[in-house]
């Protein structure tokens, strides 16, 4: 697994690397510090995955740990789609974000920022594990070092510019909160599958 997500990881730094160097250099849209913004997004999600799973690593038994009601659906396959699925995907809500004539998609730049504050909460949830099991939290120094700063900024620099309204970043934040109770609860599903399939010898 760590072999398949370094892979996906340094794809991902070097592809958000590579397009904010373009974007800035055509002049993509203004200010260059929005844009800048948006592309640490997925630098970021890839530190912080690295973190997690390389170096130094150990949250798969970490989160065994700290939620062992999942430990049955945490599986090295779970964990690479988990993080591979939304680091790509994190690069398609950067580009999505442009409008490419000067501005930003009214869509994508919600989208980014929606995406953002799921990562902001991720950040929560790492520093509350680490209280709560008295352990290091993998990820946890990334996600501080990184996110909050990246949705507390990002959050200003939008509605400062105008990029996005009120209501708008209003409604990015739930999302980003009630994303985190949605992931347990798909957790939950593929725990009692992993359970069913045990009793019944079923593979």
């Amino acid at each position: 697994m760590k072999t398949k997500l370094g892979g996906v990881i340094a794809l991902v730094e070097t592809a958000s690397l590579a397009a904010a160097f373009l974007f800035l250099r055509h002049d993509v849209v203004r200010p260059h510090t929005v844009l800048l913004l948006v592309f640490a997004l997925p630098i970021a999600f890839g530190l912080h995955v690295f973190e997690e799973f390389i170096f130094p690593g150990g949250a798969s038994d970490w989160f065994k740990t700290y939620r062992p009601q999942y430990a049955d659906a945490y599986t090295p396959s779970y964990f690479f789609r988990i993080n591979a699925v939304p680091l790509l995907l994190s690069v398609l809500v950067c580009l999505g974000a442009f409008d490419f004539r000067g501005g930003f998609s009214f869509a994508g730049i919600r989208a980014w920022l929606a995406f953002a504050s799921l990562q902001g909460f991720n950040a929560l949830y790492h520093i509350r594990g680490a209280i709560e099991t008295r352990k290091y939290s993998p990820g946890m120094v990334s996600a501080a070092l990184f996110y909050l700063p990246l949705v507390i900024f990002g959050f200003a620099c939008l509605l400062r510019t105008g990029t996005v309204d009120i209501f708008s970043a209003i409604l990015c934040f739930l999302i980003g909160a009630a994303s985190q109770p949605v992931f347990d609860r798909i957790k939950e599903r593929r725990m009692k599958r992993a359970g069913q399939r045990a009793v019944t010898g079923h593979r």
